[in-house]
């Protein structure tokens, strides 16, 4: 009987990269293949994605990329990893239509088979057969994965509200079970979509000017609930959002949702309608800064708010994103907006399962190996505790790290080697990992500013012949630049003086002056600018 390797190249101890291989004798599978964004301190990075390099070298074992769900953390970094390893593609119609349309605009949609299942589905590949069981989440076509592997069944939750009943009905004991820990040890505030919706209603009926609701653009069941009570209030539904408005297309062109034109409301019109005849859905629930909703509260948007109008964030706050969202909340406040967000008020109904719902299916399942997944440390953690203190059963719990290889036989599941992994950051059109040098001079020149020292000399006679001329940018206010520039100039004729010779090397020149008016300008002002020192050999 074959070994089973189970190796995450991301979406463990983290949120966000969700990426899972599962390999056989026969080949392997990729279970989603999802992005991160970046925290504000990543400066100019877009995205993140996982570092794919085990399945690009390797891209001949890979069968398949099996997608759960259609959310970014999921599906985003598909088209980085497409344009090396054209792999075929498995999962349900409204997440493929979502990924050819992101193809399109990275000109690869030819680049791959998309084979759409369904509920109840099974396919084979790699010596694998794989169950695709619907479970219920925050958009359309979500799957668990039950994967009849040489080694048992392993059983991937996919991101689930509630346990799927076919938990129960399975045909043989269960390997290991991947279960999401989102909310795990977090106890969180919970109310129904319809308990949601009744909140957001009685907001709508006491405001009486505009009424914005955000929410993540592919929870277009939600958003179809948020039309008819628009409809309700005698107010029309404008959606806001390219990633919104191609979701809400998608669901209708494949009959999953229907949208009557006349509740709907073209963005560009906003303005020049009533506030009270307007209900704005759009994006930007994490504070995403080019997102609707910041560039609303930042004033940078046609859409503007006041004192008679009401902001609702219909989404809770992924951990990581509470300084982004907390900015956008205190933004919208100052324009005098009336702000509802899911710590203050009954307007978000999760899409994760409570402990409740995990401890059922942990039960339903009675798996041997417990592997949390979707989830930083601390609630992969809490998802080990609470298996851990569920009386009768005690499973094995496998913390896992990113890269890690777990190869599951007869004894069971140990650790066995690495693969190479780490994160990938992605810049316009640039993809790599850009963390050593990018990112450490993005971020020196935003905290420091810059200095460019320009200096012409002649080695033979060990003369400067032309400058040092001075240039800064960000350094200080410009009321004192010019004072600035000619202290530095000065120090930096002192530093070439005393160290240029006939004998001197450019490059240890460079070095050297720049080391020199480094420390000089950190004793100044306390900060040390990204200096460059331009010397020219005549």
């Amino acid at each position: 009987m074959s070994d089973v390797k189970i190796i995450p190249l991301g979406g463990v101890r983290e949120f966000g990269l969700n990426s899972m291989v599962i390999e056989t004798s026969q080949g392997a599978v990729l279970i989603d293949a999802g992005l991160m964004f970046p925290k504000h301190s990543l400066v100019g990075i877009d995205q993140i994605i996982p570092d794919f390099t085990y399945v690009i070298e390797n891209q001949e074992k890979f069968k398949a990329i099996l997608l759960t769900h259609a959310h970014e953390d999921h599906i985003g970094a598909i088209p980085y990893l497409l344009k090396d390893a054209p792999i075929p593609i498995y999962g349900h119609s409204f997440t493929i239509e979502l990924i050819k349309r992101k193809l399109m605009e990275f000109d690869l949609e030819e680049y791959t088979a998309f084979n759409p299942v369904t509920d109840g589905q099974r396919i084979s590949l790699a010596g694998l057969d794989i169950d695709f069981v619907d479970v219920e989440h925050s958009t359309l076509g979500c799957f668990a994965l039950s994967i009849h592997t040489p080694q048992g069944i392993i059983v991937h939750s996919g991101d689930f509200k509630k346990m799927p009943e076919q938990y129960k009905n399975l045909s043989s004991p269960v390997k290991v079970f991947m279960c999401e820990s989102t909310n795990a040890g977090a106890n969180p505030k919970c109310v129904d979509e319809q308990e949601m919706l009744d909140t957001i209603d009685s907001i709508i009926q006491e405001t009486s000017g505009m009424v914005v609701v955000s929410t993540f653009a592919s929870h277009v069941l939600r958003i179809n609930s948020l039309v008819e009570l628009a409809a309700k209030h005698n107010r029309r539904a404008a959606i806001v959002g390219k990633s919104m408005a191609q979701a809400v297309d998608i669901a209708v062109s494949i009959g999953h949702i229907d949208l009557n034109p006349k509740d709907l409301l073209d963005p560009d019109l906003i303005p020049a309608t009533a506030k009270d005849k307007v209900l704005v859905i759009c994006t930007g629930t994490q504070g995403e800064i080019y997102s609707t909703l910041s560039l609303i509260a930042r004033g940078w948007h046609k859409i503007k708010v006041g004192p008679d109008d009401s902001v609702i964030i219909s989404a809770r706050m992924i951990p990581g994103n509470e300084m982004a969202i907390g900015k956008c909340i205190d933004q919208l406040f100052e324009f005098g907006a009336k702000v509802f967000y899911s710590e203050s008020s009954a307007i978000h109904a999760t899409g994760h399962a409570t402990d409740t719902e995990v401890k059922s299916a942990l039960l339903a399942l009675m798996p041997e190996i417990v592997m949390p997944i979707h989830g930083e440390f601390r609630f992969m953690k809490a998802l080990g505790d609470m298996v851990s203190s569920l009386p009768d059963f005690s499973p094995k719990v496998v913390l896992t790290k990113v890269g890690q290889i777990w190869t599951l036989n007869e004894e069971g599941i140990e650790l066995t080697g690495e693969v190479p992994h780490g994160k990938c950051f992605v810049d316009g059109e640039l993809t790599g990992n850009l963390s050593d040098v990018v990112l450490r001079d993005r971020k020196h020149i935003s905290q420091g500013g810059l200095v460019v020292a320009f200096v012409a000399i002649d080695i033979s006679s060990s003369e400067i012949v032309s400058g040092p001329e001075v240039m800064c940018k960000g350094v200080v206010p410009a009321y004192m630049e010019q004072e600035l520039m000619d202290s530095v100039r000065q120090k930096a004729r002192e530093i070439l003086e005393a160290s240029v010779t006939s004998d001197a090397d450019i490059q240890s020149l460079q070095t050297y002056l720049k080391d020199e008016l480094g420390r000089y300008l950190k004793s100044r002002l306390g900060k040390k600018p990204m200096v460059i020192p331009i010397i020219m050999e005549i």
